[in-house]
């Protein structure tokens, strides 16, 4: 993957503004330059380095890191970097690294560009645990993005990343075996034969017949009246696709709102941030001081009024809860992802075995006594660092903190002690605990994603609604509206129409409202920020 450039066509190396950039808690990012600028082909080499914790590859998946960038215009935007080539195939587990990109100095490494050329995967083609890749180089395109010969020169670049999981092509059940005898609307085999199985990517049928797939609408939260058919385009889980380890934490969130302009910062939080002093400097619950640990926060004063303003956490591993559908949709158009459909996040929960009674992400019953609360940390909370406490016995879930909406009035004080609101992903991986499997003792789906049961409302799009049905997994493409919204067609709009909830949340007082299958406010079309809702993207 070397490329030689002569004479004047290599143009030297450019620092670029980030320097060193703790994305996540155990993701970094650093040392990012650019380098090899050469005319003729209208390129530019961004060099960066990239480490994580607890990668692997098996037998089953790997994980990656989503990689991807953005550069300063010289009018001071921030725009999306288009890369050179991709790796024309699709993915395997093997390199797949195009002509002058590199993996770095890791020989265990591969990366893989899709066709949309917005970023890269970067893998482990074998073995597992602490990886660092060093001089990992991606070719940009910039002719492609307007910037002209002389501008290249000074050039402004950010690298961004988030850590992924890879979900094979397989075919898989959903629902519950008990049927319409199970949780809230979950689905099964009509009339009464259990959970249902997607065997391809082929339209499905929603009906009162038998051998149709069916659920039930206890409550106008599930679906639409049927009969209905999920088309062909709607992405089942069936096929292959990648999903975010961790839900989007708070340091990450303020990443990208740092890339936006004044206008569109202004779309995606709850605070007026229009003026020099921002009262309410908690931007997106719209207080003075910390409401149920959303940690993002602005400068009190010193903003000025027409230049973007700066974002911060003290909580920078944090899973981020009140998020809208209209920043789940910008973040995913932004970075280049998109949202995942409540089918894809089933199949990422259970994988390719059968349903089993009132399941949990990893893998056991909710009646199981494989099942604990985080109750506080040792460590600094919010770190990524920060250890789990009970550190004995089972504790690889955020449930049961304060008192669930459904019980205000009701209660007065919470059934547990400790906190309220969400966790770190990393949290219940920090700490192993003897004589319990790695699955269960991190909350593990099969295939490696965190906290499907509990901590935050995985945000999906819906087959339960219209709008929903008409997703069909197109990706975004790093730009967003002139107001900062996603405008990627056939996504559910700012209204949140098409899109629900699944997984279960801090708040959720008892396992059951854990359940993989469970699908009370799956069609619940909520535009606003909630306490409960974060953010989790595929591609």
């Amino acid at each position: 993957m070397k490329n030689k450039v002569l004479g004047a066509l290599f143009l030297g190396v450019v620092l670029l503004l980030c320097p060193q950039m703790v994305l996540a808690s155990h993701l970094k990012v650093d040392n990012v330059l650019m380098s090899e600028v050469n005319k003729e082909s209208k390129t530019a080499k961004i060099q960066f380095n990239v480490s994580w914790d607890n990668a692997w590859k098996n037998e089953t998946n790997s994980d990656a890191v989503w990689l991807f960038a953005k550069f300063q215009a010289p009018q001071g935007e921030w725009k999306h970097v288009n890369l050179k080539s991709s790796s024309a195939t699709n993915f395997d587990f093997l390199d797949h690294t195009p002509e002058m990109f590199s993996t770095g100095d890791n020989a265990d490494m591969g990366m893989l560009v899709p066709d949309e050329k917005t970023g890269a995967f970067l893998f482990r083609t074998k073995g597992m645990g602490t990886t660092v890749s060093k001089n990992v180089k991606m070719v940009w395109d910039y002719a492609k993005d307007g910037v002209s010969d002389d501008e290249i020169f000074n050039a402004k670049v950010q690298v961004f990343g988030f850590e992924m999981v890879y979900v094979p092509e397989e075919k898989f059940y959903v629902g519950d075996p008990k049927g319409p005898d199970g949780p809230d609307n979950t689905i099964y085999t009509y009339p009464n034969n259990g959970s249902y199985l997607i065997a391809s990517e082929d339209p499905i049928l929603v009906d009162k017949v038998d051998g149709a797939m069916y659920c039930d609408q206890d409550n106008p939260r599930s679906r639409e009246d049927t009969p209905f058919t999920i088309p062909a385009e709607f992405p089942k889980g069936y096929k292959a696709f990648w999903i975010m380890k961790y839900e989007l934490t708070s340091q990450q969130f303020a990443d990208f709102l740092n890339t936006l302009n004044r206008k569109q910062q202004q779309s995606m939080v709850e605070s007026d941030i229009s003026q020099n002093q921002i009262k309410n400097y908690y931007v997106k619950t719209n207080s003075e001081e910390e409401h149920i640990r959303n940690s993002l926060v602005v400068s009190k004063t010193g903003n000025g009024t027409t230049e973007p303003v700066k974002f911060y956490t003290y909580a920078p591993a944090r899973a981020l809860n009140f998020m809208s559908w209209s920043n789940v949709a910008a973040v995913g158009d932004w970075a280049g992802l998109r949202p995942i459909t409540e089918l894809e996040y089933e199949k990422a929960s259970r994988g390719p075995k059968e349903a089993i009674v009132n399941e949990l992400a990893w893998g056991v019953s909710m009646d199981s006594t494989d099942i604990g609360r985080v109750q506080t940390f040792d460590g600094a909370d919010g770190s990524g660092f920060e250890k789990k406490v009970p550190q004995a016995g089972v504790v690889n879930t955020c449930m049961g903190g304060g008192i669930a909406p459904f019980d205000v009035g009701k209660k007065l004080v919470p059934d547990n002690p400790g906190f309220e609101g969400p966790v770190s992903g990393e949290v219940f991986e920090n700490t192993q605990h003897e004589g319990i499997s790695e699955r269960i003792n991190t909350g593990a789906s099969y295939y490696g994603v965190r906290n499907l049961s509990g901590n935050l409302w995985e945000r999906c799009v819906t087959m339960g609604h219209e709008v929903g049905r008409g997703f069909d997994g197109q990706h975004g493409d790093g730009v967003l509206s002139e107001d900062g919204f996603s405008n990627v067609a056939n996504w559910p709009d700012q209204d949140g129409a098409g899109a629900g909830n699944r997984g279960g949340v801090w708040s959720s007082p008892e396992a059951k409202y854990l359940r993989v299958s469970l699908r009370f406010a799956a069609n619940f079309p909520r535009s606003a920020d909630g306490k409960n809702s974060g953010i989790r993207l595929g591609f």
